[in-house]
This record gives C-alpha cells, structure tokens and sequence, in this order.
C-alpha cells in the first residue's frame, strides 16, 4: 500500500501536476483524499458549495467563486483527471482517475518505457493480443474493427520517441489512425471529435 501511494504521488508530481493549475491541483488533490472506492474506482459525490468551503481561500486571498469551481471542473475534465456525472441534491458525482489512468500520464509513461521490452507493433502475434486485449475496438471512436480496417496506433507518436509497447499501442480504426497521424493524443483530439461526431450524424 506504502509504495501504491508513492506512485501516486511521484507520477503526479513529476507527469501531471506541471498540466493543472495550482487551482486544478488543489481541487484534483482535494477529490483524491476525500473520494470513496466503489467499482474499484475512486469517486465523490459533492457540491460546489462544499467545494467552496472546503478549498478556503483562493490564491489572492479570496473566496473561491462559484465560476472558479466551475471553471477548474472543466479543465480538470478536459485533461482526463475526472469524469462529471449526475447531480441529485446531495450534489454532482466526480469519477476520480489516478495519474497512471490519465491519458497524457500514459503518454508520458511510455516514453519512458525500457526500450529493450517486447516489440508488439511489428510482430503478427504481438499484434494480435493488442486486439485481444482492446477487443477489436477502436480506441478513438468506440467503433468495432474488422481485420480490413483496423491498425495499431502510437499513443505517443514514433516520432515523438514513442514505443512499440504494449502500454504505448492502442488499436484503431483506419480513420482515426490516419487523422492522428504523427500527432498526441491532444494535439489530435479535437479533429477525432470532429470526425466522430460526423461520423455519427451520418447513421
């Protein structure tokens, strides 16, 4: 449990903290410690008021507003460290991700993957369990693959120093490989929802 919770605070000290704002740091920190497991996953079910209080004073020294909350909320949505759910009148519920679920972490990660580990971008069998392991379903758009249409894609780009690994390999389908192309995922992102969304308005 020791050395879980060094993890934890290594690879967010050193892959996601320089990502936040001091504000999101506080507020994802503040999640972290007072969320419940359930499913094995750490969420919380609180308001913005709570927040509010429980946050104290802003980094000028005053009360943290509504609109900081907010605002924070959605950065800390954006960048993978949170999923936002329903909301009741005990407040809304946060899906809270530890930094090795949080994708630019993964990222970050597999470059620093040991370089001698197995090759699974190359080799047919290698390949293979990738699908297995993703259930022949594309990464980006949810969309099932077939063997005609689906590729393995580099989380962090080939060009980026990005790994054969199996942390660093995501199946994919043609479309979204070929948007993503030599790009992070961040870069990328908003072309893949783009293409998504169009994809989908035409079913």
């Amino acid at each position: 449990m020791k050395n879980d919770l060094q993890k934890i605070i290594e690879q967010f000290v050193d892959l996601l903290m320089p990502a936040l704002t001091p504000y999101e740091a506080s507020l994802y920190i503040f999640f972290l410690r007072n969320s419940y497991i359930k499913n094995n996953s750490p969420e919380i079910r609180i308001g913005k008021r709570t927040i509010s209080v429980e946050l104290g004073q802003g980094i000028m020294g005053d009360k943290i507003s509504y609109q900081q909350i907010s605002k924070m909320l959605k950065g800390l949505g954006e960048k993978g460290c949170i999923k936002i759910g329903d909301t009741n009148r005990d407040g809304t519920l946060y899906n809270v991700f530890l930094p090795e679920e949080i994708l630019s972490v993964k990222e970050k990660l597999a470059i620093t993957t040991n370089p001698a580990e197995e090759d699974f971008f190359t080799k047919p069998e290698k390949r293979k369990e990738i699908f297995e392991r993703d259930k022949y379903t594309c990464f980006y758009c949810g969309e099932k693959v077939t063997p005609e249409n689906s590729t393995l894609d580099h989380l962090v780009p080939q060009s980026k120093d990005g790994k054969h690994t199996k942390e660093n390999l995501k199946t994919s389908c043609l479309v979204c490989n070929s948007i993503k192309s030599g790009k992070t995922y961040e870069e990328a992102a908003p072309y893949l929802l783009k293409s998504i969304q169009e994809r989908r308005n035409k079913k």
